[in-house]
């Protein structure tokens, strides 16, 4: 669905060309059964413009109202949502005068309902700019990382920072240098949360390459910092960027980048078991003939893991996923989410116990606006992927010509190819559901099936 809907465009983060980011950004967060988004609406070439938030209280079945979360200003390229219980934080950049940026944030503590005043976690400042906020919350714990070019005796370059608050940022520890890099990923690991990862990469004339450090204790104290890559991602345009994502569970740690070792920008990932103490060798997870760009990867307590990315499939960007359901050990076919001739991209993701929920900007209606659906990528292994009639993929499920035939009982939904719940209830052995002839997505059995229906 189109959630944003406005004049103007609407992005998960706000760039001239919506694509050539430095990191992929987190717009989406679910917790206590409620979805949370936010972006920006702004005119195509300015970064004057709003920040605009949306939730849904019933898992992204109906949406209420947005809301401003900031006025008219000067905004700046990247924002960040999170969640933990009822508390919703949306931290974002601003315009701090003089050319410089400040990070800004706003927190809500009733799950969306009402939102306290902008604050700021960092000291202002209109000598430097301070870029890229990303945070991870825990309780009333929030850890924050970004970058800024405060200059370091006297030499103004971008470095990483670290600092948390015990108090929702009532009040928060000084700022903690890290390392000499931009475009900082911060990861909390559910299961044990004082470990602590750090996404990150460097950009400049000698290297261009994806990095990653560590806490196991809080945040109190770094590791020293892994180059992940090993490998220049390219040469010096936005696209170059080793941009990427990372996610934590149950010490499996997924971590994503895009570099042209393979001879084409293909999305790389390397895994950890061991909390990041240890990790596998780079794969090369796409493997298309395009260009791969911007992965979003995101794991869930039963061992699946999703990586979401854009793709020049047709000589257009277009949205697409792979699955894997043993922790990012083996991974299904590339799927598409989208198959139009517009600019898909920027994809954000979060997962709520049940649901994947899923994000990203399109300018398919001539206009960027940002679209929302629910569990589109199939679940399954390879034989569940793009069923069609006559195929037994579907356990319990015949194709049929315009419909589906439960052989067996349970409660069951469909969806559309935009996340839109078209049927549901509890079929008996025999039931016949009439379809439209198409593409449907069918959660029957605890999973979700691709199915394509013929005439």
């Amino acid at each position: 669905m189109n959630l944003s809907d406005d004049p103007g465009a609407d992005r998960p983060y706000l760039d001239t060309w919506n694509h050539p980011t430095e990191r992929s950004t987190k717009n989406i967060a679910v917790c206590n059964g409620k979805v949370h988004v936010a972006w920006f609406n702004s005119d195509l070439w300015s970064h004057y413009g709003r920040i605009y938030y949306r939730r849904s209280l019933d898992g992204g079945a109906t949406w209420e109202p947005k809301v401003t979360i900031t006025g008219p200003r000067d905004l700046w390229r990247e924002l960040w949502v999170a969640c933990t219980g009822d508390t919703v934080m949306i931290i974002y950049e601003v315009d701090a005068g003089g050319g410089n940026v400040d990070i800004k944030y706003r927190v809500s503590e009733d799950g969306g309902a009402t939102w306290g005043p902008e604050q700021s976690p960092i000291t202002s400042s209109t000598s430097y700019n301070q870029e890229a906020p990303s945070v991870a919350l825990d309780g009333p714990n929030v850890h924050l990382a970004w970058a800024d070019n405060r200059p370091i005796f006297l030499i103004s370059l971008y470095n990483i920072y670290y600092k948390r608050s015990g108090n929702l940022g009532s009040s928060w520890t000084s700022d903690a240098l890290q390392d000499l890099s931009d475009s900082p990923i911060i990861v909390q690991d559910p299961s044990n949360p004082n470990i602590l990862h750090l996404w990150f990469m460097t950009y400049n004339t000698s290297e261009r390459r994806a990095k990653y450090r560590r806490s196991t204790n809080g945040g109190s104290s770094w590791s020293s910092t892994v180059d992940m890559s090993g490998y220049n991602a390219g040469g010096t345009t936005p696209y170059d960027r080793p941009i990427g994502s990372m996610d934590a569970l149950s010490n499996v740690v997924l971590y994503t980048w895009v570099d042209e070792r393979y001879g084409n920008k293909e999305v790389i990932l390397r895994r950890s078991t061991d909390g990041g103490a240890t990790w596998s060798s780079p794969t090369n997870l796409s493997g298309t003939p395009t260009k791969s760009w911007a992965p979003f990867v995101k794991e869930a307590p039963t061992g699946e893991a999703r990586v979401y990315w854009m793709d020049s499939l047709d000589g257009d960007w277009e949205v697409v996923c792979k699955v894997s359901t043993d922790w990012g050990a083996t991974w299904s076919p590339m799927q598409r989410l989208t198959d139009n001739s517009a600019h898909d991209g920027a994809v954000s993701v979060a997962y709520d116990g049940t649901y994947w929920h899923v994000i990203w900007s399109s300018d398919s209606t001539g206009n960027y606006e940002v679209y929302y659906t629910k569990d589109p990528c199939p679940t399954g292994g390879d034989e569940d992927l793009g069923v069609s009639e006559g195929d037994s993929g579907v356990k319990g499920v015949e194709i049929g010509r315009g419909y589906l035939l439960f052989r067996e009982s349970g409660p069951y939904k469909v969806f559309s190819t935009d996340g839109r719940v078209v049927a549901s209830g509890r079929a008996e052995k025999g039931y016949r559901l009439r379809l439209r002839p198409g593409v449907w997505f069918v959660l029957f059995g605890g999973r979700t099936y691709r199915v394509v229906v013929g005439r």
